[in-house]
């Protein structure tokens, strides 16, 4: 009798741990553009782009440069992992960016913000 219930536990066991795989969910996101047209500028912007501020605000402190994105609910200060070219590394200058936050300790100095890989730089 003992053997029995011993099987069917170790039975369940087994079952209950086994997942079925799943099929991976198509992920057909496509990335669409937006002309956005200002007085004597105009430029593409792409879809899902985050809008930021260029700010050497904190450079006393120990961050060289970092980017203020301005929310209507909130404000995040972002950390470029990677230093910004000279053409993007400006204080005050306005760009549209995508960003990943990362799973790493700020740099030394800097406890101000969040730590990320910004990618598909271009001016506003």
């Amino acid at each position: 009798m003992k053997k029995i219930f011993l099987l069917l536990a170790i039975i369940g066991v087994v079952s209950c741990s086994c997942k079925t795989k799943q099929k991976a969910a198509k992920n057909d996101t496509t990335t669409a553009t937006a002309t956005v047209t200002t007085t004597n500028t105009t430029s593409t912007v792409t879809k899902g782009t985050t809008l930021g501020k260029v700010s050497h605000q904190y450079r006393a402190t120990g961050c060289s440069t970092v980017i203020i994105v301005t929310d209507p609910v909130n404000t995040t200060t972002l950390i470029p992992k990677d230093t910004l070219s000279s053409e993007f590394d400006v204080d005050g200058l306005e760009i549209y960016f995508n960003y990943r936050p990362l799973k790493m300790p700020n740099p030394k100095g800097c406890s101000v913000g969040i730590p990320a890989l910004i990618s598909n730089i271009s001016k506003k």
